[in-house]
């Protein structure tokens, strides 16, 4: 019998994961398994007779088993703290991560709570949650000062939003080097810049990392943050950061982000070097995200990748830095 062609990256299936889930977690037996949406990892809604849960089948490579512990650490110690998130439900082994042994290797898995409502759309009537969603970021940068854990994460400093990101998005651009040229004089202006304001005051804690709509639901007026794949020790005006850059993708800018700022600055003061940071961290997500996307193209492809997309990138950067990044040049 010939051994099975290698795979960068498999679709498990829903059912042979309701077998597993039914043995492995005492949540009763899973009555349906859809597969919800395949990203960074793979994510897979399941339900019982009772409740609502999440699967998330990490992609092989992506995270460390102490990333992972480190993730499922923070959420455990924000749900003792009383913060709304999602946290992820013990097995019947008594640990929180599992293996599945898929076609190209072991991969971890971990089963999370549900997080109850609707996701919040980015509309000018919404400004009210994202007020609301300011004041739970904040709780959450002071709940964590408190956090310690034994295992250890990658950290969202400078290597992580820009030194990897070049490194991929290199080979990318040969055929347009004038946007290589200003990626690489725009992030040195913003690494210089950001070197230079840190010692003054910039505040450092942990950071969920990706605070933009699409992983918070809305129930009545209560809001449950879910999805704390990207986090880390990091800048605090970073967190906000991508709240402030996702509002700016969607031209909702103007609407939420003051009562997003507002609503954190009524929970947790910002020093004024930590206001002044946002924009310049507002363009490293982007060059970051573009680092995530070429970097990534062994799982997500590279036909999307093309010059459309690196027009829609750069011309963001672009206008952003004649925007908001003027001292820069």
């Amino acid at each position: 019998m010939k051994a099975a062609f290698p795979v960068t990256r498999s679709i498990l299936s829903t059912t042979a994961l309701s077998e597993v889930v039914g043995k492995e977690y005492a949540i009763g037996t899973p009555s349906d398994c859809q597969f919800l949406q395949f990203g960074l990892n793979d994510t897979y809604v399941l339900k019982t007779t009772a409740e609502t849960h999440v699967l998330r089948i990490y992609r092989k490579g992506w995270r460390s088993l102490s990333d992972i512990q480190y993730e499922l650490d923070v959420l455990l110690f924000l749900r003792r703290a009383g913060i709304n998130v999602s946290v992820p439900i013990q097995r019947t082994d008594g640990n929180f991560v599992g293996t599945v042994h898929a076609p190209e290797g072991e991969r971890y898995t971990v089963l999370f709570s549900y997080a109850p409502g609707r996701e919040v759309t980015y509309k000018a009537k919404d400004a009210e949650a994202a007020a609301a969603y300011g004041t739970l970021a904040a709780q959450i940068h002071t709940a964590t000062e408190r956090f310690t854990t034994p295992h250890q994460r990658t950290a969202l400093d400078l290597e992580h939003l820009i030194d990897s990101p070049l490194r991929s998005i290199q080979s990318m651009l040969a055929h347009r080097q004038e946007n290589w040229e200003y990626l690489q004089a725009l992030t040195d202006k913003l690494r210089l810049w950001v070197t230079e304001l840190a010692p003054s005051g910039l505040g450092r804690g942990f950071c969920h990392g990706d605070l933009h709509w699409g992983n918070v639901h809305q129930d009545d007026h209560m809001l449950t943050l879910f999805d704390f794949d990207c986090c880390g020790i990091g800048w605090r005006a970073y967190d906000l950061a991508v709240f402030r850059w996702a509002a700016r993708l969607r031209k909702k800018e103007a609407e939420q982000w003051p009562a997003f700022l507002g609503g954190y600055q009524e929970e947790r003061q910002l020093q004024e070097a930590d206001i002044q940071s946002i924009p310049y961290f507002v363009a490293l997500r982007h060059v970051w995200l573009m680092g995530l996307h070429v970097g990534s193209r062994q799982d997500f492809g590279t036909a999307w990748l093309n010059d459309a997309y690196f027009d829609e990138a750069f011309n963001f950067l672009r206008e952003w830095e004649a925007e908001h990044l003027g001292e820069l040049t």
